[in-house]
């Protein structure tokens, strides 16, 4: 099965920064902030110590899948500048198929600011990856058999967002859905839950979206929403990963470690769930690859993990089962 991401193209650029750095810019620890981008390529090319790596949430999904030997694809926009180039490159690097859209505007930058207590100041200019719904998505973005795997945040336009919901399914393509963020959440919840009924085959979440989604605790808006449709698979952090559908239940723990940073671990979770879903694996033994996947991600900054480590940590799910 492929994975198809269409999303956000965004070079992601993480910082390890004392507890003074974001205050001294006029930024509050610990917010999530849009800034201008001629502010924000100032602020990245002061940086003394940072990587970066090609993200976004379903580049992220598409890349791991294809680390682990899966067909992969994403369809986003970037800017004609070096950083659309070097997004491109680094995708076709990990293996997946790069569909990138051409725009005017400034590739889209993700930048972390990470402290030493593992706090993070997140600051983003999506520039180019926002023109990504300017034309219809194209025919054959969607492949019959392949899996088609949307980013909440396509709900800032919704004709767009359905079109390729369409797409998938006149396609006969399986469809998931990543509910993005929290605000989008509290924002467009009567259109979400109206979506659960329309055909959708997998919502991720982390735990304060779902409950936001259902606006009860988390043990409630699983009964609520369990039977609304698709398999329900909520991200808990560090108590693991739960899987819901019908009647069905069941519960994966994470072991502890401290992070490194979390960019694109939720990412690289639905990615060892999909492929484990792929292979015939029963839900809870998904559920243990996806937590492997993200395990393996938390031990570096951004999405900058080898694929042997991945494919080692996906093989020793496999020998426990044996």
């Amino acid at each position: 099965m492929e994975i198809v991401g269409i999303g956000n193209a965004l070079m992601d650029v993480i910082a390890f920064v004392d507890d003074d750095f974001a205050p001294s810019l006029g930024f509050h620890n610990n917010a999530t902030l849009h800034v201008a981008r001629e502010r924000l390529d100032g602020l990245v090319a002061a940086l003394a110590d940072s990587v970066s790596s090609a993200g976004g949430g379903a580049a992220n999904t598409a890349r791991v899948a294809a680390l682990l030997g899966h067909r992969a694809s994403f369809f986003g926009a970037v800017g004609d500048d070096e950083l659309g180039r070097a997004y491109r490159d680094e995708l076709e690097a990990a293996g997946v198929e790069p569909r990138l859209s051409a725009s005017p505007a400034s590739t889209g930058l993700f930048c972390a600011l990470l402290r030493p207590d593992g706090g993070r100041t997140l600051l983003v200019s999506p520039s180019a990856a926002l023109d990504l719904v300017l034309l219809p998505p194209p025919a054959d973005v969607f492949r019959p058999g392949a899996l088609l795997y949307l980013e909440g945040f396509l709900l800032r336009d919704k004709d767009f967002f359905m079109a390729c919901l369409e797409g998938g399914r006149r396609a006969g393509m399986r469809l998931a859905l990543d509910l993005g963020s929290l605000s989008l959440v509290r924002a467009q919840r009567d259109f979400l839950l109206e979506l659960l009924s329309s055909g959708l085959d997998f919502v991720f979440a982390n735990e304060d979206e779902f409950c936001a989604l259902a606006e009860l605790p988390f043990a409630e808006a699983l009964d609520l929403l369990a039977d609304a449709g698709p398999a329900l698979v909520v991200k808990l952090g560090e108590r693991g990963a739960v899987y819901a559908k019908g009647g069905e239940r069941c519960e994966s723990p994470v072991r502890a470690q401290r992070p490194v940073d979390d960019t694109g671990a939720g990412d690289a979770f639905a990615a060892g769930f999909l492929v484990g879903i792929d292979r015939g694996y029963p839900p809870e033994r998904c559920l243990r690859l996806g937590n492997r996947m993200a395990e393996e991600v938390l031990r570096v900054p951004g999405l900058l993990v080898e694929g042997r480590r991945l494919r080692s940590a996906a093989e020793s799910v496999s020998v426990q089962e044996r």
